[in-house]
């Protein structure tokens, strides 16, 4: 009986965090810098500085 409502707890909790982690990825503007959603990856739109 306890075993089936902590599994259905951390079942949930985990349901909730990995849909907080998808809906913060793309609809959270402030950690979008490139055009991807990324910040440092190849399809980032920005110009690479190269320094000598």
């Amino acid at each position: 009986m306890f075993q089936e409502i902590i599994v259905a707890l951390v079942g949930l909790s985990v349901a909730l965090i990995v849909i907080y982690k998808i809906y913060g990825f793309f609809f959270s503007k402030t950690e979008q810098k490139g055009s991807c959603g990324c910040s440092k990856c190849g399809c980032s739109t920005k110009q690479k500085s190269i320094k000598y």
